[in-house]
């Protein structure tokens, strides 16, 4: 005869009621940092969720560096016939605009981090990144010939030919990143061209003709201040996103029984 007994666990012992995770190795470092948050963080738990939000907030905000670039770029090189690069400045003895011109690189780089944030979800994330990196290349191949005089040697090369070499690929960062944007579908197209349109002329065309690094400034300018005025309602905040959801759960047991449970 079959053991008909029913088998009951012991009153003292405990069930697992939350499912063992099982940690993958791509996802090994979300994990260990979702793991090791405060649970009374008043953002919750990081995930990959929160993490994704902090990261596109960092890049909103970073991105009026474009507009702050062109701006910082225009300034330096109004009224410049010669060519561009920080050469002339420490010939002539002006060291405002020697600073003017170092501030502006670096916020033309952190533009291009920006632009590559807001687009890391998009469907233009490659090209943005690749926009980025190229980008960054260029600045790192310029910056040290560019202050060079021209007849330099730099290891049998002319410190001028490096510093355009330098120019074009920076260049050619600024031209994929405007596609990127193009492309997005967060931004409006004509940004995306202004900046297309703008690339050579902040690279490799303003080192040889001076004025058009003035030019190349005005359509960064307009692309920045519409991207960044845009950016800034790209994602909603998680605060108004919960107490919207909360309004909206409240309105559905209101409607399903006719007030709320205490």
């Amino acid at each position: 005869m079959a053991n008909a007994t029913k088998h009951t666990r012991p009153a003292g012992s405990t069930v697992r009621s939350a499912p063992v995770r099982v940690v993958s190795r791509t996802d090994a470092g979300v994990a260990v940092v979702a793991a090791a948050a405060p649970e009374h963080s008043h953002l919750g738990p990081v995930t990959n969720a929160t993490w994704a939000w902090s990261v596109r907030r960092f890049a909103r905000s970073l991105m009026w560096t474009l507009p702050a670039y062109a701006v910082a770029y225009g300034a330096i090189t109004l009224g410049r016939f010669d060519g561009g690069g920080p050469a002339p400045y420490l010939e002539n003895g002006l060291i405002l605009h020697l600073v003017g011109w170092i501030v502006a690189v670096w916020l033309g780089l952190m533009a291009l981090v920006a632009v590559a944030g807001l687009l890391a979800a998009a469907r233009s994330r490659r090209s943005a990144a690749m926009g980025l990196m190229i980008g960054l290349t260029g600045a790192a191949l310029s910056l040290p010939f560019a202050a060079l005089p021209e007849e330099t040697r730099v290891y049998g090369a002319d410190a001028r030919m490096l510093a355009l070499a330098g120019a074009s690929v920076y260049s050619l960062g600024w031209l994929v990143s405007g596609w990127a944007v193009a492309r997005s579908g967060l931004f409006t197209v004509s940004d995306g061209l202004m900046l297309m349109i703008a690339a050579p002329m902040v690279g490799i065309a303003g080192l040889l003709v001076g004025p058009l690094q003035t030019v190349g400034a005005i359509f960064m300018l307009a692309a920045g201040i519409g991207m960044a005025w845009t950016a800034g309602r790209l994602v909603p905040s998680i605060h108004g996103a919960a107490a919207s959801a909360g309004a909206r759960a409240v309105a559905a047991q209101v409607a399903a029984t006719g007030g709320l449970a205490h």
